[in-house]
C-alpha cells in the first residue's frame, strides 16, 4: 500500500511540474542573439599609450528589432579578431535591414603595432593596424 501511495504522489508531482513548465502563456519577449559581420572600419592608424582610440565600425542589422549588444573579441598577442553581436527583441519587426555605426574603443598600455581583424564574413576580414607610441 505504501508503494502504491508513493508512486501516486510521484506521478502527481511529475504531471503538475510538467504541465506548469510547458505553459507558453508567459507573455515574455522573444530574444535572439546573432553575430553580424562588419561592412567597414575607419579610424586613426596611430595612437598614444594610455589614450583611448576610437574606430568607427559599420555593420548590418537584419530588421527593426535589432540593436547592438557587444563586440566579441579573441586576442592573440597584439592582434584581435572582432565581430559584432546583435540582440533582436520582439516579433513585430519590419524586415528592412539597416546599416548601423558603432564606435569600437580601446586603450593600450604598451607601445607597439596592434592589428584588429574585423570579420567581414566567415573567412574574410577588414584589417585595421594601429601603431601606438
Amino acid at each position: 500500500m505504501k508503494k502504491f501511495a508513493l508512486k501516486t504522489v510521484a506521478v502527481v508531482l511529475f504531471l503538475a511540474t510538467s504541465l506548469s513548465s510547458c505553459s507558453s502563456d508567459d507573455g515574455g519577449e522573444t530574444i535572439i542573439i546573432k553575430n553580424s559581420y562588419l561592412t567597414s572600419v575607419d579610424g586613426p592608424v596611430t595612437g598614444t599609450v594610455n589614450q583611448e582610440i576610437t574606430l568607427t565600425t559599420k555593420y548590418v542589422i537584419e530588421n527593426s528589432c535589432g540593436q547592438f549588444e557587444k563586440f566579441n573579441e579573441v586576442q592573440n598577442g597584439n592582434s584581435k579578431t572582432i565581430d559584432v553581436q546583435v540582440k533582436y527583441t520582439g516579433e513585430n519587426c519590419t524586415t528592412a535591414s539597416t546599416e548601423v555605426t558603432t564606435p569600437y574603443k580601446f586603450t593600450v598600455i604598451a607601445p607597439g603595432t596592434y592589428t584588429f581583424k574585423f570579420k567581414r564574413n566567415a573567412s574574410q576580414f577588414i584589417t585595421h593596424v594601429v601603431t601606438v607610441e
